[in-house]
């Protein structure tokens, strides 16, 4: 390096080491996307059916099942391809150029160019191109919140010293890529590039978080193995009872096991639950949140704990004045006098020694949040800010710099025909204060007291004690150049980020539901506290911890003692995934929230990453699965809400699948062991298994949620979709349903011939034996579709309240489905396709008789079932 930054042959050697990017994580393949949904246990065992049907002839069967699984493979990897872009969004963030000293000259360069030891030059507006070391800064502010998560500018100040170990927020000497400047200049030497950057650390880490499966996910892949073993072992038993015991032909038994094999398979399980989701997306998306991971629809509604970002989320991002000190006095706004000339000059000082703007096209304050917060107090209570600031015109100032930690401006200001000069001087009360040598009270002015003094820097203290952030003013007069000495001292002013409206209450709600709410953000603790304090998220300042805390602890030490915190501060990227792993070591469900490129980590390794819409970056909301429209905590309540819903919707669906299929084995079962012929064909099971069972099944997936799961606690993930009882149910229920429709298929034999030798007069007579199998087709269907009311509802209760028909898609499906199974019966071409006998207007009227008294059967021990649980419970 020669003086001031390298020259060009230093560059081109010091190059060889590596450019200034991030290295771009290896991308999914469209084949291994793909093969990723074949590795569902349910989509392998229905193509095995297929290929199977397929070579015995049953062509159509086979073609409604491919169907079936391309519909489930298409959704899923057009989910999988758009979810996975959060390191490409890190790439787009960073500086496109960078100014910097090469031989002596100082010239603009592709930011990729950058080398370890060059020369940069920073200014406001300008993204930090690497990793520096600040030498040289004047009045620089840099916004570090993508990267630390706090609110406010950084002042920067290339006099202090830190080292790794201190919190990035706090290194003051340093500037780190991908940050914003805002305000003043600088000069820094790169430190470092590329993935050893800052901002490169968490490129890293997003490569090596890998996402789980959701409860969901792992529910029904259980469920699939089960019913895959079972019908495998049923299908070798009913291959082995038709070859051995009744000697039937090697292809009958064939089609026999497909039909077996199919009766056994819910197809329309995975078609349901996908539907049922995407559905639940849309719904979200009215709520203000847009979920990108169909699966973690579900498992928000399993979320036991929220770590929630404080700026923004929680606090409304906007800096507020809400308290002021003048005359001895700490006073809200409304307690301040009606005619204060103290007010009048403080108000009119902060408003002139002031850089922030009122922009009248959008309505909003541009500048530095402690200084917009002036101007929107005056907009607020309708002070007249255009009036004060039409008479004061600036022509000289002092900026604002940490060592000082003052701002002054000398302003001409006209008030009462007369034009006068007057300094005012704003900044930490220890530094202007002591400055100092009268003050100005309703009386006049008059000579300050050590009195004064104390009492101003008590109330300061109390302020900051509060985590208000407290700027004192002063002013003098006369001066033709700004001076900061011998000044009047007027009063205090102080500010914070307020929380918005209803979060206070939201975070009620979450506690009353079970559900922990924790606040991680990068301010400072006592900050942090006295927020999450008036929120009710901590009570005491034990339930804090700070980020340097945090790595002072053992790993395991931290995990242990995790649930014994409730605020989080000062955290860096890595603290806040170790924060997230150490609640799911607990078995904890976490949602976290975020905005920033440090969130991006924690967003992904958390069970529901939640990034904002507004304020979030494209980092954040490439890593999250849910983005906040509103950046509102409420809208994750909501969210939270309207997944214990779609949870116990899908539930439904699934016990109403599972148990239609299981009343089809045995009925099958039954039949077929018995040794007489199979009661359905395999495109008759296809029938009802892919539309009078799927179609109910989406409905009861979409039925009406109520408020009232917000009044359960978290579900445990680890019992599964279906608990004992629900089994129980399905069991009861497939049982009835099983015997009343075998009781069909026997029903034309007994009508003809008796209950005598039922075998012997079915053997041969394929006409009867079509008929038998429309009985019980038929039957089967209308009672499936009926039984989505039991399922929907409680036992008898399903046809008595009004909420067993507040669901309309499931009255109309289930009115069209009733219908167009009485209609295939008298259609000839369906007939045909089905395989059904033609029938009569008394075969009809059969049919439905049996099946409604099959549904109000289950109804009736499904409630008897429901009251004994009540019961026992209330014993235990």
């Amino acid at each position: 390096m020669n003086g001031k930054g390298l020259t060009t042959a230093e560059a081109l050697e010091r190059a060889k080491q590596g450019k200034n990017v991030l290295t771009q994580g290896k991308k999914k393949s469209l084949f291994s996307v793909i093969a990723e949904q074949f590795a569902s246990p349910l989509l392998l065992l229905l193509v095995a059916a297929s290929v199977i049907s397929i070579m015995t002839g049953e062509i159509v069967d086979g073609i409604i099942i491919i169907v079936v699984v391309l519909a489930n493979v298409i959704i899923g990897t057009v989910q999988e391809l758009s979810a996975e872009k959060s390191v490409e969004a890190l790439r787009q963030i960073n500086a496109s150029t960078a100014v910097v000293i090469r031989d002596g000259v100082e010239t603009e360069i592709p930011a990729s160019d950058l080398v370890v030891g060059d020369y940069v030059i920073l200014e406001a507006g300008r993204v930090v191109p690497a990793d520096l070391a600040l030498v040289q800064t004047s009045s620089l502010k840099v916004n570090e919140s993508a990267l630390t998560g706090e609110s406010v500018a950084v002042e920067k100040d290339c006099s202090e010293t830190s080292d790794e170990k201190t919190p990035l927020g706090d290194r003051k000497d340093k500037a780190f890529m991908s940050t914003l400047v805002e305000y003043g200049r600088g000069e820094g030497v790169v430190e470092k590039i590329g993935d050893h950057t800052e901002i490169g650390k968490i490129s890293g880490m997003l490569h090596q978080i890998e996402k789980q499966e959701t409860p969901l996910q792992k529910n029904l892949d259980s469920i699939s193995k089960v019913l895959g073993i079972a019908g495998v072992v049923l299908c070798i038993l009913m291959f082995a009872c038709q070859i051995f015991i009744y000697r039937t032909p090697v292809i009958e038994t064939l089609m026999i096991s497909i039909a077996f094999a199919v009766a056994v398979i819910p197809e329309g399980l995975a078609t349901v639950v996908t539907l049922v989701l995407t559905a639940g997306i849309q719904e979200m998306s009215k709520r203000n949140a847009i979920v990108k991971q169909i699966h973690a629809v579900e498992t928000l509604g399993a979320v036991n704990v929220i770590c929630s970002d404080k700026t923004g989320t929680l606090t409304q991002n906007r800096m507020t004045v809400v308290k002021w000190y003048l005359s001895g006095e700490a006073l809200e706004p409304e307690e301040l006098p009606a005619d204060s000339k103290v007010f009048a000059r403080l108000l009119e000082g902060f408003l002139a020694c002031n850089d922030a703007k009122y922009s009248e096209e959008t309505g909003e304050e541009i500048g530095d949040p402690t200084e917009t917060a002036f101007i929107k107090y005056a907009k607020d209570k309708k002070l007249g800010y255009y009036d004060i600031m039409r008479d004061i015109t600036r022509f000289d100032e002092i900026p604002f710099d940490s060592g000082r930690k003052m701002m002054t401006t000398l302003d001409r200001v006209e008030r009462d025909g007369e034009i006068k000069n007057i300094s005012y001087t704003k900044g930490a009360i220890d530094s202007v204060i002591v400055r100092c040598d009268r003050i100005l009270d309703e009386d006049g002015i008059r000579e300050i007291t050590n009195e004064d003094v104390v009492l101003a820097t008590q109330a300061a203290d109390i302020m900051s004690s509060e985590a208000l952030r407290v700027l004192a003013l002063a002013y003098r007069e006369g001066d033709t150049v700004p001076q900061e000495k011998d000044m009047i001292f007027v009063g205090l002013g102080a500010m914070i980020d307020p929380p918005k409206e209803g979060v206070k209450e939201t975070v009620d709600e979450c506690h009353h539901a079970g559900i922990d709410v924790a606040m991680i953000t990068g301010d400072h603790k006592i900050t942090a506290f006295a927020i999450a304090k008036e929120l009710d998220i901590a009570t005491d300042i034990s339930q804090s911890i700070s980020g340097a805390e945090i790595d002072e602890m053992d790993s395991d030490e931290f995990k242990k003692n995790v649930l014994d915190y409730r605020v989080f501060a000062r955290v860096s990227p890595e603290n806040k995934v170790q924060i997230v792993q150490a609640f799911q070591s607990h078995g904890k469900i976490c949602s976290m929230t975020g905005d920033g490129v440090n969130d991006a980590p924690s967003l992904k390794a958390a069970d529901i990453g939640v990034a904002m819409g507004i304020g979030g970056t494209e980092v954040a909301k490439d890593a999250a699965e849910m983005i906040l429209v509103d950046d509102n905590f409420i809208t994750i309540k909501n969210a939270v809400m309207e997944g214990r819903n779609l949870f116990n919707n899908i539930k439904k669906s699934v016990v109403y699948l599972l148990r239609s299929n299981f009343g089809e084995v045995v009925l099958m079962a039954s039949a077929i062991f018995a040794g007489l012929s199979s009661p359905l064909s395999t495109i008759q099971i296809l029938w009802v298994n892919l539309l009078t069972d799927t179609a109910p099944s989406l409905a009861l997936g979409m039925d009406v949620g109520s408020d009232a799961v917000m009044n359960e606690k978290p579900r445990d993930v680890k019992a599964g979709i279906l608990n004992r009882s629900d089994y129980l149910n399905i069991v009861i229920q497939g049982l009835i349903s099983g015997g009343v429709t075998l009781l069909a298929f026997l029903l034309p034999v007994i009508m003809q011939y008796g209950t005598g030798n039922i075998l012997a007069n079915l053997e041969g007579n394929e006409e009867l034996l079509k008929l038998c199998r429309t009985y019980c087709f038929s039957t089967l269907a209308i009672n499936e579709m009926l039984m989505a009311y039991v399922c929907k509802t409680k036992g008898s209760l399903a046809f008595a309240t009004k909420e067993s028909w507040n669901n309309k898609a499931l009255n109309i499906i289930t009115a069209v489905g009733i219908l167009l199974q009485i209609g295939i019966l008298v259609v000839p071409p369906m007939r045909t396709l089905l395989k059904l006998a033609p029938v009569g207007t008394v075969d009809i009227a059969l049919i439905l008789f049996i099946a409604v008294a099959g549904v109000l059967i289950n109804a009736a021990i499904t409630l008897a079932k429901e009251r004994l649980d009540i019961k026992r419970e209330r014993n235990l």
